[in-house]
């Protein structure tokens, strides 16, 4: 399969991350590109991003998910998608969600949030919480990350396209 478009890049992320279309456009928009009618370089480029953030987390600040208004009204607008994602994950790696978010790597060196605030920031859709606003990142990067480390094993399986892309 070659891809070589925006948008051929997110109908294999729809059918390979287990995200919502709707969440892989915005991710996409976010980082600025268009998802339709896109040039094969926006397509390169888009695919850099995406393994720079596969192998360095989306805490390395990229375009839209850098400031914390910008990740709190992705998060708000992916809210769902992202929590069905994380509870997927969590379950297949046999841990509660909670632990899960508690064991992420931005609070390797912070303390872990408590059981209250992550059930806050996922779940209490009537505010939202400046005290929160660590968790309303990470869970927003947990998309970005997520969907980058799709499409970066898709071409770590496939070398030669790799190559070819990134030329």
């Amino acid at each position: 399969m070659s891809i070589s478009t925006i948008h051929g890049l997110q109908l294999y992320l729809k059918k390979n991350s287990g995200f919502s279309n709707r969440t892989i456009n915005n991710v996409i928009l976010s980082l600025g590109y268009p998802p339709l009618h896109s040039t094969v370089k926006q397509f390169k480029e888009l695919s850099g991003i995406f393994v720079d953030c596969a192998k360095k987390g989306a805490e390395t600040g990229f375009t839209g998910f850098t400031y914390s208004p910008e990740l709190l009204k992705f998060f708000q607008k992916n809210r769902s998608d992202i929590i069905i994602r994380m509870e997927l994950d969590a379950a297949g790696m046999l841990i509660d969600l909670i632990s899960m978010v508690q064991n992420f790597g931005y609070f390797r060196n912070k303390d872990k949030p408590m059981p209250t605030e992550i059930g806050k920031a996922l779940w209490d859709k009537s505010n939202t919480y400046p005290e929160l606003t660590d968790l309303y990142n990470v869970f927003s990067w947990y998309a970005l990350e997520e969907i980058s480390k799709t499409w970066y094993r898709y071409l770590e399986e496939n070398p030669d396209y790799w190559a070819k892309i990134a030329a």
